[in-house]
Order: C-alpha cells, then sequence, then structure tokens
C-alpha cells in the first residue's frame, strides 16, 4: 500500500493556502475593510470603538479621556452651533469601520455631538452595519438623511454616498439638538 501524497497534489494544496487568504483580502470588500484596518491601526492611530447606544447628554470629556486614553483629544474652547467646546482628534476605525476623525462637541461639560469620519468607500457597508445593530431607519429626512432614534439621542447618516470624501461623516446628537435641527 502506497501512503505517499502526490508530488501535485502538494504543490496544488500549498498555493491553494497561499492563494486563498490572498485573494479574499484583495478582491472581497470585507478583507479589503480588514486589510484596511491593519494598516490603520500599525500607522498607530488608535479605534475609537463607541456604543451608539451608550451616548448620552450626561456623557462628559473627562468620560471620553477616560473610556479612550490612546485617542488624543485636541479641545479648544470654539463657539460652534453644537455648544461652546470643541474636541477633535485623528483615529483609526470607529466599530470596525476605517475611519479618519472624530469630532465632539461640549456645552459645557455634557457632550452635545458627534461627528465621526469614515471612508468614503464604506459607506453600504456602515448603512448596513447601522442597519444591523439599531434596525430600520426613520423615513429620509430632507435630503436623503437616514435617521436612527435611540432612547438619548439620534444617529444620522447621508443615505447615498457624499460626493466628496471630506464629507462622509456620521452624526450623534442629542434628543434637543435633533430636535431643532430635524
Amino acid at each position: 500500500m502506497n501512503l505517499k501524497i502526490p508530488r501535485l497534489y502538494k504543490l496544488f494544496l500549498s498555493l491553494a493556502l497561499v492563494i486563498g487568504p490572498f485573494s479574499w483580502l484583495v478582491f472581497t470588500e470585507d478583507g479589503q475593510r480588514r486589510s484596511d484596518l491593519f494598516l490603520l491601526h500599525i500607522m498607530g492611530t488608535p479605534g475609537f470603538n463607541i456604543a451608539y447606544d451608550r451616548l448620552s447628554s450626561e456623557v462628559t470629556e473627562a468620560d471620553l479621556r477616560a473610556q479612550f486614553p490612546k485617542v488624543e483629544l485636541q479641545c479648544s474652547d470654539r463657539a460652534t452651533g453644537f455648544g461652546g467646546r470643541l474636541c477633535v482628534a485623528e483615529i483609526a476605525s470607529f466599530n470596525g469601520m476605517p475611519a479618519r476623525s472624530t469630532a465632539l462637541f461640549f456645552d459645557g461639560e455634557k457632550l452635545t455631538a458627534l461627528q465621526l469620519n469614515y471612508r468614503l468607500r464604506y459607506h453600504d457597508t456602515l448603512v448596513a452595519g447601522l442597519r444591523n445593530g439599531l434596525g430600520a431607519p426613520l423615513e429620509p429626512v430632507g435630503a436623503g438623511v437616514l435617521v436612527w432614534k435611540l432612547d438619548d439621542g439620534v444617529v444620522m447618516l447621508s443615505a447615498q454616498p457624499p460626493e466628496q470624501e471630506a464629507d462622509a461623516a456620521l452624526l450623534w446628537l442629542t434628543p434637543a439638538l435633533a430636535r431643532a435641527r430635524l
């Protein structure tokens, strides 16, 4: 009885073990997203994994600094439409989605708004993730904005991918700000 594995079989098996994962990383959207996440984190930019349902007007800057010590928030007192203090930081990702930066708006000590700037090519993946995690959005508002109502705030995202990379942003607002804007 010959138990020797044919050389050609070993070659095909070796090629499949190398080509299979590589093709998944290069040719599938999920593989490309995971590759991007890996590279962004290797470059030293931290992740910002935020639970939308835990955001509220009771969250403070100190709470966020304690929760995300690796995120280098750069804050300044600046009057905006969302409050009197603005904190910004570069981030690699939020909730498994490749990102660019975040902006946090405060009125006094309390969080009023959060803006997460994501990579435009992942817009559809982000919408699908929000639908999966938060359920179906409310009816589109105004110029095609998807809105998810949470216990203490709303999440807003453009229904269609923006034309410019700089415009790709998810927005969380407190209920009071949401009522004023919607």
